[in-house]
């Protein structure tokens, strides 16, 4: 008996030595792990920087005296003392923001775009990621079909498919709709598919023992506990796709885009400045109501 317990006592210091070792071996392995990558993505990040020429300009003037140009041209001449006179007087408020109504009336066309093409984009995305759920759908062929038409949605550029559908429909808000319909069901696609494989199966397992069908086990089994979480990117594309609305109408596609795009070609760079206020103002606003929309959803009180 005398002679086990020092044994045993051995044995044990032995063994946190020998853990406390291969903890020290992992934490310099995961160390080194770590340095590798750092060094080798900035290897890459410098290799880029180099063969992109982004630190080099074409132009006699360096880019940094480029981009101060630029931004004093952006900036309008604002009087203090004409600061709140009518659009006739050089100087105020009003002659820098002096077609508002037009810009209104054109905004109102961009947020249209925006909203019918997040929410039918969003309800086939919604559709569609059932049947690209790996845990709700187990034909490979099928889920892996989908998913791919995803990758097609969001992979081609928000440009081109409005320079496509502009052919096809002609210019105009039609071909914005379209595009931010296909661009909002591939990205949304991925996200909502993704959420649902996190999903808690049980409720559905319970509702399918009850009796209930496929319809009612994804309604009632799957939506409840991802429906926050589905509202917030769905809230948060709608806000990426007022600024992809904006864009497209600069090649025609209707919208706020074609004040831009004429503010453009006639260098009126503080015009374009005014413009581009009024469209993160808009997305201010959508943003502060998603929120609640959001907190309401979830219980949340403030």
């Amino acid at each position: 008996m005398n002679d086990s317990a020092p044994s045993t006592g051995t044995t044990s210091l032995n063994r946190v030595a020998a853990i406390e070792s291969e903890w020290r071996q992992t934490i310099r392995k995961n160390r080194l792990q770590t340095f590798a990558w750092v060094i080798l993505v900035s290897i890459i990040l410098l290799a880029s920087v180099e063969l992109s020429a982004v630190g080099k300009s074409s132009v006699d003037a360096g880019w940094t005296d480029r981009i101060a140009s630029f931004v004093d041209r952006l900036i309008p001449d604002l009087k203090a003392d004409a600061l709140f006179a009518g659009r006739e007087v050089e100087g105020s408020l009003a002659s820098w923001f002096y077609d508002m109504p037009r810009w209104l009336e054109a905004m109102r066309e961009t947020v249209a775009m925006a909203f019918v093409g997040t929410v039918v984009g969003g309800l086939m995305a919604l559709g569609l990621s059932f049947q690209a759920a790996a845990n709700l759908n187990r034909n490979a062929f099928l889920r892996h079909t989908v998913r791919r038409g995803f990758d097609a949605a969001r992979t081609i550029p928000d440009v081109i498919l409005a320079l496509i559908f502009a052919a096809a429909f002609s210019l105009g808000a039609v071909a914005g709709v379209l595009t931010i319909i296909i661009t909002t069901m591939g990205s949304l696609g991925k996200l909502f598919s993704e959420c649902m494989e996190n999903a808690e199966m049980r409720q559905v397992e319970a509702i399918e023992a009850a009796g209930g069908n496929r319809l009612l086990q994804l309604r009632f089994g799957i939506l409840p506990q991802l429906l926050p979480q589905i509202l917030s990117y769905w809230l948060l594309r709608m806000e990426i796709n007022l600024s992809v609305a904006a864009a497209l109408g600069i090649v025609g596609a209707g919208g706020i885009g074609m004040e831009l795009e004429r503010a453009i070609s006639f260098t009126e760079f503080d015009t374009y400045l005014a413009i581009l206020i009024l469209i993160v103002l808009c997305i201010f606003v959508i943003d502060l109501v998603s929120e609640k929309l959001r907190h309401r959803l979830i219980g949340l009180t403030q």
